[in-house]
């Protein structure tokens, strides 16, 4: 690998990882729009995630019932879009997997900083 770039794929990865929980992050301050998610996802961490509109994981959380939608509605252009809410499951699901991921993180930065790992 060149010292200098990153491993190959390794954004891509890391968004999977924690793709699921940014969505339900989103849905669990607002109902929202699988375009609206994206867009909020973007702007909300400084244009540094770009996640393209998550119909496949909305579609998965849905067959989980951590995800229901909602009514469709018509946007000034004439597009149809459907609204997506988290449900109670969902929320309890969400509290899980941030605790998880505050876990990892904390257990990743003891092994990142001066004597973790010994």
């Amino acid at each position: 690998l060149p010292k200098n770039n990153p491993p190959q794929g390794i954004e891509e990865n890391l968004k999977r990882a924690v793709a699921e929980m940014l969505v339900l992050a989103m849905l669990n301050r607002e109902d929202m729009y699988a375009h609206q998610i994206s867009q909020n996802l973007y702007e909300g961490s400084g244009n540094r995630l770009n996640i393209v509109p998550p119909y496949m994981l909305l579609y998965r959380l849905m067959e989980n019932n951590y995800v229901q939608d909602l009514h469709k509605s018509t946007a000034p252009d004439g597009r149809r879009r459907q609204y997506y809410q988290i449900t109670e499951a969902g929320r309890r699901y969400l509290m899980e997997l941030i605790a998880r991921y505050n876990d990892f993180i904390e257990g990743v930065t003891l092994l990142l900083t001066e004597g973790g790992g010994k």
